[in-house]
């Protein structure tokens, strides 16, 4: 059976077993002349056999992408998650018995050779999972199409008219959670280039709302038609700074770090590396750029620690375990995860008050299962997250440096994150006699809320 719409008639006729009936129901009109209020999700219930036939006629009458497609779709992404998660079972119950012959005693070369292979599939079983939780997250993310008709896409179509741009299609995205994207087709008139940030502040006028574009965008447009994604701004905006001293003969630090920023996000990464010079510095900047794809890709904090510790301890090398330092802070919700690998304590700075935010564990490689949590904490207007590599509160006179390092922080008075930054510093050194006898790093990250909302 199927269903045909009449493209001016508010009825329905369905074609079933050579019979014709029609029923007056009020179905939503896909004709594009026919007034603003219109339902552009039509939901039709099918057998599970495509039919070719049914989806052309269907494109006739305007239906661009039924939910019978699209739930295809999710099914097939859900199969693929059951496969990742029995891949996971076998590789977790793998070598996991270790049969002896009676009267024989295994020498230390097959114990070692079984325990890297329990490890292997231990690590393989933990991929696994996550690929199976993100492809399980996917499947169950719904968005609802909704398309600008009438009166508000005429203004916006005429207003970009006017800078040389073409409007080809829009409609807005709204997920469950409530969250709006805007997306555009469009194109320039002429052999010009149009910034994304331009076409966001045309549309932030015309819509009455503050938007900034995603990640994924281009960075100009052209004459080639382009579809670009806009969401509304965060309600809270971040400013980062840093403030870095290499040990004493060294010219290159072992410490690396980055401010990754992502839609809505903003992750700091910081890791410092066994000993110091060029060789930590590798060692560093690997864990740094590793955990920007494994937190690009979607996973969360304490899953990226846990895929960086696996990929350490499979290494070769057991001498060189850098620590790990994570912090993603979510911009909309006003969140802060934090995780931990070896990393020393992360501070957050609330007027007054610090929140000190400490997490016992052993450096990536050596990271084990009861040593693995992630903490949640929420951040408020005016908050400073403060992150420290260990070469700053080490080799104090007091032997304490994490708590006279909090003292400082309480009874300083500077709001910018730059100023902050550069006091902790110079504090730290201070309190070594001038001297740096490892590398010194200070990330942080201030709050603040979007009056401009």
């Amino acid at each position: 059976a199927f269903c045909a719409i009449r493209k001016f008639k508010r009825e329905i006729v369905v074609f079933q077993g050579g019979e014709t009936k029609k029923t007056k129901k009020e179905v939503p009109c896909f004709d594009k002349s026919r007034g603003p209020d219109r339902l552009y999700w039509w939901k039709m219930s099918v057998r599970q056999k495509e039919d070719a036939g049914l989806k052309a006629r269907m494109q006739d009458y305007g239906i661009e992408q039924p939910d019978y497609r699209l739930e295809h779709d999710k099914r097939r992404i859900l199969n693929c998650a059951d496969t990742f998660d029995d891949l996971a079972a076998v590789f977790s119950g793998m070598y996991q018995k270790e049969p002896e012959a009676e009267g024989e005693t295994a020498d230390r070369e097959s114990l070692w050779r079984r325990s890297r292979a329990r490890e292997s599939g231990r690590t393989y079983a933990f991929y696994m999972k996550q690929a199976a939780g993100l492809l399980q997250a996917a499947a169950a993310s719904d968005v609802r199409i909704l398309r600008l008709n009438g009166k508000p896409e005429k203004q916006i179509v005429r207003a970009l008219a006017g800078e040389g741009i073409l409007v080809q299609d829009i409609c807005l995205l709204q997920e469950i959670q409530g969250r709006l994207e805007i997306c555009v087709t469009l194109c320039t008139k002429k052999k010009t280039s149009v910034t994304v940030s331009q076409i966001a502040g045309y549309l932030s006028v015309l819509m009455d709302i503050r938007l900034v574009p995603e990640r994924r965008n281009p960075y100009f447009i052209g004459q080639e038609p382009v579809c670009l994604y806009f969401e509304e701004e965060p309600a809270f905006c971040y400013l980062s700074a840093s403030a870095t001293a290499v040990r004493e003969n060294e010219t290159v630090s072992g410490d690396s770090f980055s401010f990754f920023e992502e839609d809505g996000k903003v992750s700091v990464i910081l890791s410092d590396g066994v000993g110091s010079g060029e060789e930590a510095a590798a060692d560093s900047g690997r864990v740094v750029d590793l955990a920007e794809r494994i937190l690009d890709a979607g996973l969360g904090c304490q899953a990226a620690a846990d895929m960086l510790n696996g990929m350490i301890c499979a290494g070769e090398d057991e001498s060189r375990m850098p620590t790990l330092d994570l912090c993603r802070i979510d911009l909309r919700k006003g969140e802060c995860a934090i995780a931990k690998a070896g990393a020393v304590s992360t501070f957050i700075k609330r007027g007054p008050l610090v929140e000190k935010i400490s997490v016992d564990s052993l450096p990536l490689g050596m990271m084990q299962e009861t040593e693995k949590k992630e903490i949640v904490c929420p951040v408020r207007d005016g908050d400073m997250v403060i992150l420290l590599s260990d070469g700053v509160v080490e080799d104090w006179p007091c032997m304490d440096g994490e708590f006279f390092l909090q003292q400082q922080i309480e009874q300083s008075a500077v709001t910018s994150p730059v100023e902050m930054a550069n006091q902790l510093l110079q504090y730290a050194i201070g309190q070594s006699q001038g001297r740096i006898r490892d590398d010194m790093t200070v990330l942080v990250v201030g709050i603040w809320e979007n009056t401009n909302r």
